[in-house]
């Protein structure tokens, strides 16, 4: 790829990337969600695709979208070509609250310093979609785009609350077909692309005592004494339970080869008051699942193992309720591993064999439905903290990468 060529689309997608950061497109709520849409939008447009901007049904999003606030939210599609196989861009475009403990600027204005650009987003992953954008402007100035691939752009809300009302609709009710491969620059690091991610099940566990006067303890029972005794007793048996299965693919660190369960994200005591022995109290279960196992499976475990432990505690009221839940992916991407992997060599970037993410992803509303699909993007250590930045060395690389893959995939799809 030529070098001016390069330079010259790094240099749009700097200047892309400061406008999307620009606005705050913050989830749960996405007040400003048409506003990024229409820039997207008018983006890929200037890149010669065929866009729409969908508006997600009113109706699906107050059944299945619960985390999402009552604003409408917005789907970009861009799509280039009709005859051969979809490569197809995922980014998610809402990002989580700018936060407390800024020290280089404000999050929501953009500023390059020592090489990084600093913002909320740069990296989760405004940073991600404007490289892949920016990629496919170089490839349209210097080689063309592929005529043996239909490439795709998806441009979506709410990933960072599970994505049910972006992705999910998307695939679900959008899209004619699974695109056969899929491309997600979610910051997994340049030299580790990610072909699963673990799953995750949030439930809630309400332990019922009995309401007394603070004065008068013994004519109540209390809840918190009770829940903080199941939780204690549930943690020690589920961590001990847990540490005899590993998955069998790697995860970086290790640790997160296991499948894990912290307990009290949230722990209350609902409508209490200091001279009041508590009568009910909740706390939340977050527990992490492995690709080997499944959300069914998960839940059945957790309950069985409540009812034991309930039995020989003596508590004799508890509630169980699940706030969330996500299934775990895993795929074998096959030729688009490989294109990518010879996409960095072209751009000094050794790739190394896939990972699993420890988080979770929209990847597997892909994977579910059979596409190839891999995340792959920029270094993610500043991810939803104070000072969040992008490298911008890698981000010239990312570009290149992504300007190129199209064509050593088309090489692998004759």
């Amino acid at each position: 790829m030529d070098k001016d060529i390069l330079e010259n689309a790094y240099n749009w997608g700097l200047d892309l990337l400061s406008e999307l950061i620009k606005i705050p497109s913050v989830s749960p709520q996405g007040d400003h969600y048409e506003e990024i849409a229409e820039l997207l939008a008018h983006t890929t447009e200037s890149l010669g695709f065929d866009t729409q901007i969908i508006k997600v049904d009113k109706d699906y999003q107050e059944q299945n979208c619960k985390h999402a606030s009552r604003n409408p939210r917005y789907i970009v599609l861009a799509t280039y070509g009709s005859d051969g196989p979809i490569l197809h861009f995922n980014g998610h475009y809402d990002v989580v609250p700018g936060g407390i403990g800024w020290t280089i600027t404000d999050p929501f204005k953009p500023l390059v310093k020592d090489n990084k650009l600093y913002g909320r987003g740069a990296i989760d992953m405004k940073g991600g979609i404007a490289a892949v954008l920016a990629g496919l402007k170089a490839l349209k100035e210097s080689n063309g785009y592929p005529d043996n691939l239909v490439l795709q752009l998806a441009f979506v809300p709410d990933e960072e609350i599970g994505g049910e009302c972006g992705t999910g609709y998307l695939v679900e009710k959008v899209l004619d077909r699974a695109p056969e491969y899929v491309i997600i620059p979610e910051p997994s690091g340049l030299k580790t692309p990610w072909h699963g991610h673990k799953g995750a099940l949030w439930a809630n566990i309400r332990v019922h005592g009995k309401n007394a006067h603070a004065s008068t303890p013994w004519q109540g029972k209390n809840a918190f004494l009770l829940a903080s005794r199941f939780a204690l007793e549930l943690h020690s048996r589920y961590t001990t339970m847990l540490s005899t299965r590993r998955t069998k693919y790697k995860i970086t660190p290790p640790e997160a080869s296991y499948p894990t369960v912290m307990i009290g994200g949230v722990a209350r005591v609902v409508d209490g008051k200091t001279n009041q022995v508590p009568g009910l109290f909740e706390f939340t279960i977050d527990r992490r699942l492995i690709p080997e196992e499944n959300v069914e499976g998960t839940r059945g475990e957790l309950e069985a193992l409540l009812r034991w432990i309930s039995v020989e505690l003596g508590i004799e009221g508890y509630e169980v309720s699940y706030e969330t839940s996500m299934e775990p992916a895993i795929n074998d991407p096959a030729e688009l591993y490989k294109a990518l992997k010879e996409s960095g060599r072209k751009h000094d970037v050794i790739i190394g064999e896939p990972e699993v993410c420890p988080g979770g992803l929209d990847l597997r509303y892909y994977t579910l439905k059979g596409s190839k699909a891999l995340s792959y993007g920029p270094t993610g250590t500043t991810a939803h903290a104070p000072d969040e930045y992008l490298d911008l060395d890698e981000f010239k690389k990312l570009i290149g990468i992504f300007g190129v893959l199209p064509l050593e995939l088309s090489r692998l799809n004759p």
